[in-house]
């Protein structure tokens, strides 16, 4: 399971940023795991007005990084068809996702973070 909290959001122009980080724990579901931004919580660090992504739409961007500087994993973003079923694949090789299973130790212990784009309303 891949845990979000909202670290900002930025609604400066015509488009809504939003950084945040993911937490890993539990089980990887084949095919990636879900992570819902719409019912991300703040992190103790937020910075912005409201820790809410107030967009209807999808995302028009969705990356996800690890900002500890691993390489043992390939981390493939998948942008969702709305706020909440945005996807994120691991692998060890190009070819080579992770089976179901418990969620390795250099991932749970990963830096995980990343920015979503959205359309304002």
């Amino acid at each position: 399971m891949l845990t979000p909290t909202i670290t900002f959001i930025d609604a400066t122009g015509p488009q809504i940023r939003a950084g945040f980080k993911l937490a890993a724990s539990g089980n990887y579901s084949t095919g990636g795991d879900t992570v819902n931004l719409a019912g991300a919580a703040a992190a103790p660090s937020f910075i912005g007005m409201v820790p809410q992504i107030e967009a209807l739409g999808a995302p028009i961007a969705f990356n996800v990084w690890d900002q500890s500087g691993q390489i043992t994993y390939i981390i493939a973003p998948v942008a969702g068809t709305t706020q909440s079923n945005n996807k994120v694949k691991f692998a060890t090789a190009l070819t080579s996702e992770l089976s179901a299973d418990a969620y390795p130790a250099g991932l749970t212990g990963a830096q995980l973070v990343g920015e979503a784009v959205f359309n304002k309303l």
